[in-house]
């Protein structure tokens, strides 16, 4: 059907072979035949430059002469009688040139029902010549029309943090952060353990970890900058899948366009663009299309440089240049997966867009069994792709070393399942469940895993007619692109392809996956639903535009909505709630956000409702067990959790802790060396393990395993933080700033060795230091553990404006911290503002009446306002039966002595200071007064012991120098001098 147009018919008749031309009249709105625009450009006289070929083939220039109406050829369909050679046809080209109609060279037999009366008018948009490379270019408008779509719906997640598994892959990952060198990239898995490590991921992607470590480079540790970048690629995949529908099938730009926009808005892509840890998928989809684009230039390059007829039994065989592009192909393909595994598919689509273009040769080898020239090319081609395909598999599997990624049941409920039929069914009805988020995008999660997707357990299942109807569509749509000619089919065909092939290795038929649905594995699958959706609607007539913009709106915004869902933490994990209230490892996160908030009731609540809808996540008893306030109750989830995963080296470690505060150190050291055979790099329990050899007298040991720790992982700023917190506690105070400065050589904002070095700093008298090593911290991260640190500082240096500034900030941020209370109440105490300070003392006490800093403080203020007795009464209150903390107890010990000295018990005093000074022997006020006491009741020898011993802690205090001055002259000389070492009469 030619619509716009006048038709001019012509039988023409040389050496007995008949010739039918049909010409078509130009028409006011200007119509232009595909591959004929470039040759109108360059006028009539180019066709002297190919008009002599023995093969037949004509003038590509302007066909016609010069006067009367303007008439362009559409097409020249040749009707060859039976048993016609083709010299006939050959020999008939001076007939056809005499009579002003020489036969153009055409790229693709055409099919006699082209101009059919019959044929639909839907079906008449596809063009039915291949227009190669002498076709027109496309308009920028469509190329620009889809990178704007594919931006626009992605600039609200801009402003989105790191989340979910952001986390770990980026902001955590010394593979990123630039913390290991760039060799370590190509060893370890994605995120950022070794290969060869047992417990490791093997996911290798090394060229994605690049990426993230160039945008880290550019822009820090700002999510934007990585968002940016995730947009950028999402826009660019577009781009290249309207380039590849132009090259391939030649659409119409109409339906290009559709399936680039449908593409560019489809909701279920917000995971893989939106979620930064989807970036693999998004290069591996570039590397996907570009694979895909280079073998197609290899087999288009060959038909348009020899003059072929696509499908004819002498289509010549991949040339050198042919080559070329194949080979690029398949390094394309292999570069894609050192993006992510599932690029080689690629391969797969390649093969399957090369039979698809040569189906002819496909049935005649079917039907005949006979080899012809072009039939030899083509598998010459899918053998390469096959060797090609091996290749990458064989390094894959080697780069694996030696074992397979360990999933669990929590991972992949249906592949630990026991029924062979559960297993059957459900694997079965997974594809059909991925097709219908596809459909309808509405009921999308970060995680489907833990029961999101009930197995399916028997053949009643109504989800298994779901399934039957998914496969059964999959054989219309193949059935119907082997029917439908031309484009059309071949677009359905490709559309099938991009759909099944890429999602292929996530159905487990070749190997167990550790996912039951992920979002971003649709991401390159979805490029054959965008195709078949747009080739759908082009047969949709005048309902065409409506439904296009129907669709597009929808998905627009619930692309836009879906954005603000991966805002954050907070926000992500509330998403998947409200849409999976029945997968527990929903509420496992969002627990984990709530106890990382302080949220305690709230996170324990989150966590039953997990175990209660998975009795066996291990994991979930395992947190729980942190949150409990009862030992015993804590004790039987730690065991719950091991008893469900018997390597789970945490909850090791935190029944060791439950030891450990029992007393029971022989059965801590047990269960952290237990924790460490299951995971030797566990930091947590290396530092624990650590302490309690030291406090064994150990400390040869507890650095040895420091030392091996540190040598399994020098770049870990964490680790070299750890040492030297142990360093600094067993006195090295010089290696230990040294291996704090290496911590933060690694990583600048740790702010857990920022603090540590901080405190390190006033334990050396460097305030100003420490006081600067604070704010860094804080200009990290705000949190008000730092904030009260630095408040400390300013209190004890009598700065204390900045003090109650500072204590009130931490206030604003959590207002039920009470040791910020009590700090702020020492403040007033120290303005004299009695009265607020008792009051926030007071607030303490009520919510904890045993908070003995409170106590002691409360005490002191009764001091200064003269209310001796209640002042005793708080301080034996507070002292009793206190051990620890051992500073905190020492100083209420020293001041219960001072009120018990005021009131002349001086034995009673004498105690008090003893007990001091056990628990904290360099605490000088307690030895001063303690010598004190002893030098009244004529005790000279103890009152000199503790004096030197103050004295050696606070060589400057005069008080002591005096009462050291008035016990010497208090002895007989005698006495003195035979009683004192020599160096001790000179002080």
């Amino acid at each position: 059907m030619v619509e716009n147009g006048e038709v001019d018919v012509r039988i023409l008749s040389c050496s007995g072979v008949q010739f039918i031309t049909i010409q078509l009249k130009e028409s006011q709105t200007n119509h232009t035949v595909p591959g004929e625009s470039k040759q109108r450009r360059e006028g009539a006289g180019s066709s002297s430059s190919r008009g002599a070929r023995g093969d037949g083939a004509g003038s590509r220039g302007h066909w016609g002469g010069g006067g009367g109406d303007s008439v362009v050829p559409v097409w020249t369909a040749l009707w060859l009688p039976p048993r016609v050679s083709r010299s006939h046809v050959e020999g008939a080209s001076g007939c056809l040139t005499a009579c002003h109609c020489s036969p153009r060279r055409r790229n693709k037999s055409v099919s006699s029902t082209s101009f059919s009366s019959s044929s639909s008018s839907s079906s008449s948009s596809y063009r039915e010549e291949d227009g190669g490379e002498g076709e027109e270019p496309p308009p920028t408008w469509v190329y620009l029309t889809v990178w704007l779509a594919g931006v626009l719906v992605y600039v609200n997640g801009l402003t989105g943090d790191f989340v979910h598994d952001d986390v770990s892959a980026i902001k955590t990952n010394p593979d990123v952060l630039g913390t290991n060198p760039v060799s370590h990239v190509f060893f370890n898995d994605y995120w950022g353990k070794p290969m060869s490590d047992p417990l490791s991921h093997k996911s290798y992607r090394p060229l994605t970890i690049l990426s993230f470590r160039f945008s880290h480079a550019v822009f820090g540790m700002r999510p934007f900058g990585f968002h940016l970048v995730n947009v950028l690629l999402h826009s660019s995949a577009c781009l290249l899948l309207t380039r590849l529908l132009l090259r391939l099938l030649q659409l119409p730009q109409g339906t290009v366009l559709s399936a680039g926009l449908i593409f560019a808005t489809h909701p279920i892509h917000t995971e893989a663009v939106t979620g930064l840890v989807g970036r693999a998928d998004l290069l591996a989809c570039l590397s996907f299309l570009a694979a895909i684009l280079s073998y197609h230039r290899a087999i288009q390059g060959d038909r348009d440089d020899h003059n072929d007829v696509e499908g004819s039994d002498d289509e010549p065989e991949t040339t050198g240049v042919g080559w070329v592009w194949v080979r690029r192909a398949g390094l394309l393909a292999a570069l894609g997966t050192l993006c992510k595994e599932h690029a080689i598919t690629s391969l797969a689509v390649c093969a399957a867009w090369d039979v698809i273009r040569h189906r002819k040769h496909v049935r005649r080898l079917l039907c005949r069994a006979h080899l012809t020239k072009g039939l030899t090319s083509l598998l010459r081609r899918l053998c390469w792709l096959a060797g090609m395909g091996v290749a990458i598999l064989v390094f894959r599997l080697w780069m694996l070393r030696g074992s397979s990624p360990a999933f669990s049941d929590q991972d992949n409920p249906a592949s630990f399942c026991p029924s062979l039929l559960t297993r059957v069914l459900t694997f079965w009805y997974l594809p059909a469940f991925n097709a219908w988020l596809l459909l309808c995008p509405l009921a999308l999660a970060h995680d489907w895993q833990m029961g999101s997707v009930p197995l399916i357990t028997s053949p009643d299942d109504p989800r298994n007619l779901a399934s039957l109807l998914f496969y059964a569509a999959l054989l219309l749509l193949l059935r119907a692109g082997c029917v439908l000619k031309g484009r059309e089919g071949k677009a359905v065909l490709l559309g099938v392809s991009l759909l099944v092939l890429p999602f292929l290795p996530a159905t487990n038929l070749f190997f167990t996956v550790g996912f039951v649905v992920a979002e971003r594995i649709l991401y390159i699958p979805s490029l054959g639903y965008a195709l078949l959706v747009a080739v759908g609607l082009s047969r949709a007539g005048r309902l065409r535009a409506p439904c296009l913009l129907l669709l597009l709106a929808v998905f627009s915004c619930r692309t836009l909505q879906r954005n603000r869902d991966w805002e954050s933490r907070e926000t992500l994990f509330l998403a998947g709630l409200r849409t999976l209230p029945h997968n527990a490892k929903m509420h496992y996160n969002f627990a984990n956000l709530q106890k990382d908030l302080g949220n305690t009731h709230l996170a324990m609540e989150h966590y039953q409702e997990a175990i209660r809808l998975w009795p066996t996540h291990s994991s979930a008893h395992n947190n729980l067990g942190t949150l409990l306030s009862d030992a015993a109750e804590a004790e039987k989830h730690f065991r719950l959790a091991l008893r469900a995963h018997p390597r789970h080296a945490h909850a090791y470690y935190n029944l060791a802790n439950l030891r450990k505060k029992e007393g029971k150190v022989g059965e801590a050291v047990a269960l952290l060396e237990e924790s460490l055979r299951h995971d030797a790099t566990n930091r947590d329990a290396v530092s624990a393990l650590a302490g309690l050899y030291g406090d064994a007298g150990r400390p040869v040991d507890a650095e040895h395993l420091h030392l091996a720790l540190l040598e399994a992982r020098p770049t870990d700023p964490v680790v070299h933080n750890n040492y030297a917190a142990f360093l600094q506690k067993i006195g090295r105070r010089e290696a230990a700033l040294m291996h704090y400065e290496a911590a933060l050589g690694l990583d600048p904002q740790h702010t857990v060795a920022l603090v540590n070095t901080a405190g390190l700093m006033i334990s050396l008298s460097h305030n100003a230091q420490a006081e600067r090593l604070y704010k860094r911290a804080l200009a990290v991260t705000w949190e008000a553990e730092v904030g009260e640190s630095l408040g400390k500082l300013y209190l004890n240096t009598g700065r204390l404006d900045e003090a109650e500034s500072l204590f009130y900030s931490v206030l604003r941020h959590q207002p039920q911290r009470r040791s910020s209370r009590v700090y702020l109440a020492r403040v007033k105490l120290q303005q004299r503002s009695y009265q607020e300070s008792e009051e926030l003392l007071r607030q303490v006490l009520w919510d904890e009446p045993g908070n003995q800093e409170a106590l002691f403080q409360l005490s002191l203020l009764f001091t200064h306002t003269n209310r001796t007795h209640d002042a005793l009464t708080l301080a034996q209150r507070a002292a009793q039966d206190c051990s620890r903390p051992p500073t905190l107890c020492a100083r209420l010990h020293a001041h219960h002595g001072d009120l018990l000295n005021d009131q002349h018990s001086v034995d009673e005093a004498a105690e008090s200071y003893q007990l001091a000074v056990k628990l904290e022997p360099t605490l000088t006020h307690a030895h001063v007064n303690l010598g004190a006491l002893y030098h009244t009741k004529g005790d000279y020898t103890r009152a000199w012991r503790h004096y030197l011993t103050a004295h050696g802690l606070e060589p400057s205090n005069t008080l002591l120098l005096e009462n050291m001055e008035k016990l010497r002259r208090a002895q007989d000389l005698k006495t003195t001098a035979s009683g004192l070492p020599h160096c001790l009469t000179k002080s």
